[in-house]
């Protein structure tokens, strides 16, 4: 988490570009910015929500929470890697 000097709670894995700001979880949710934040923790921490971990062999690139995992199961192309993972590191099965 990151807080800008205008106040702004930034979301992200430490070392990835993705992110996500307090306002749009709480925009999304109809909660305050801090339940939001928390709810949206909680679901991660908790294997409510999915892990996408993208890159190449050997190497990742980019980490988020996906809210389309069906999607983003296919994101890769040739020569790139895709995870779809719990916090827990189970991984996510497609039904």
């Amino acid at each position: 988490m990151s807080v800008d000097p205008d106040g702004d709670l930034s979301l992200g894995f430490d070392g990835f570009p993705w992110y996500t700001h307090a306002d749009i979880l709480a925009s999304l949710s109809g909660l305050p910015q801090p339940e939001a934040v928390r709810r949206f923790v909680d679901d991660l921490l908790n294997d409510r929500s999915l892990v996408a971990l993208w890159g190449v062999p050997g190497e990742v690139r980019n980490v988020w929470v996906t809210e389309e995992p069906a999607r983003d199961a296919v994101y890769s192309i040739e020569g790139e890697t895709i995870e779809l993972r719990y916090w827990s590191g189970r991984p996510w099965i497609v039904s």
